[in-house]
């Protein structure tokens, strides 16, 4: 199994069964959508191989644009462990994906036979893709929340991890659009249709897509299992009502309301006001109980207030850090800031703060261990 992150001990045990059926879960699934992705396109990638090249070099650069930009902002103080980011990525390209083609397929003929085919090609898609997608993409952050506590134990984290899977799902989409669209042309052109896809679904709207949507899902999942003194009904509440707008934003998005290119703009950038919308408000829930936290730990002598300022930003922790020069004293630095910042990330769910002894020891033994650490200078924590 895929180490989570390393810690004294964790401060919501799971059932070691439900993690590691969770895990196969994901594994298992996210297999089944390569192989169903490869069924379906691989006759296609081996008859056009330039384009397929390119289209795989272009999603990839827009992968890892969109990656860094939800690592680096969407999740607040530091960024989402590296391997629940590959594990959300490849739920979101393979395993919703996989799910997808399955049920849309399904649907779409059901619904060609319910209201006729005129009526079916235009409202088809909305009819179908925001119930089947955005419940796939969003069991993606359930089963992430089941492998590990310390993946999602709040909103950001649930935000930030919808927002990578989204990611993985409008990469691998993208590339299946743009190989349908060689066979749609005729394949006169496949590097010129290639292009004509992924200029309009990058580029035109990609910035309201599927990592917006699923990442408004996965915000309210986040908040359903973190332990916020609230009602477990309420929770649910909020969750169910997360993943109903995100189903309206898939809904607006593939609705045939606001034709032509005026649509085409409009509605991601409606998404995209949605999404920002969220994430403001969940980054000031974070910011606010992360503020608590860190008061809290130094009121207990935990930290001291210049720790506490200093662990708050990431431009603080690298001046923290460069404020000395490579050797022991470094590395000590290095090793008490990770703790420290393991202990408020693990306070950061409203538990039993004796939860969270371990961290303290883990923190008290390395300033033992390596003796009185230098104070830095004060434009350390500017």
């Amino acid at each position: 199994m895929i180490a989570i992150a390393p810690a004294p001990v964790l401060s919501r045990p799971v059932d070691v069964k439900i993690r590691s059926v969770a895990f196969w879960c994901l594994i298992a699934l996210s297999a089944f959508g390569l192989w169903s992705i490869r069924r379906d396109f691989l006759p296609v990638v081996l008859a056009f191989p330039g384009s397929a090249v390119v289209d795989l070099l272009v999603l990839a650069l827009s992968l890892v644009v969109g990656m860094w930009l939800a690592r680096r902002i969407m999740r607040p103080v530091q960024a989402p462990v590296w391997s629940g980011t590959w594990l959300a990525l490849m739920w979101g390209g393979l395993g919703a994906c996989g799910m997808a083609l399955v049920m849309n397929g399904l649907l779409m003929s059901a619904w060609s036979r319910a209201i006729g085919l005129e009526a079916a090609g235009s409202w088809a898609a909305a009819m179908t893709a925001p119930f089947n997608e955005e419940i796939a993409k969003a069991a993606g952050v359930v089963l992430l929340a089941a492998v590990s506590t310390r993946l999602v134990r709040s909103p950001a984290d649930g935000l930030v991890y919808g927002a990578l899977i989204g990611f993985g799902f409008q990469v691998v989409e993208n590339f299946t659009y743009g190989l349908n669209e060689i066979g749609m042309t005729g394949g006169v052109d496949p590097v010129g249709s290639t292009f004509d896809v992924l200029w309009i679904r990058i580029l035109l709207t990609g910035f309201g897509s599927h990592w917006a949507m699923s990442a408004v899902a996965g915000a309210g999942i986040g908040y359903m299992v973190s332990a916020t003194g609230r009602s477990a009904a309420r929770r649910g509440w909020v969750a169910i009502g997360c993943l109903a707008l995100a189903m309206g934003m898939h809904w607006l998005f593939d609705s045939p309301l606001l034709g032509g290119i005026a649509g085409s703009i409009v509605k991601p950038l409606v998404n995209f006001a949605v999404v920002m919308a969220v994430f403001l408000v969940v980054r000031r829930g974070f910011r606010v109980r992360w503020a608590e936290v860190s008061a809290e730990e130094v009121a207990a002598g935990s930290l001291t207030p210049q720790e506490a300022q200093i662990l708050s930003r990431r431009r603080s922790r690298r001046r923290y850090l460069r404020a000395t020069p490579f050797g022991p004293e470094r590395a000590a630095r290095e090793r008490l800031q990770r703790l420290e910042l393991g202990l408020l990330e693990d306070r950061m769910p409203r538990l039993d703060p004796a939860a969270a002894q371990s961290w303290r020891d883990a923190i008290a033994a390395v300033r033992r261990d390596t003796g009185h650490i230098a104070p830095l200078a004060a434009s350390a924590v500017r």
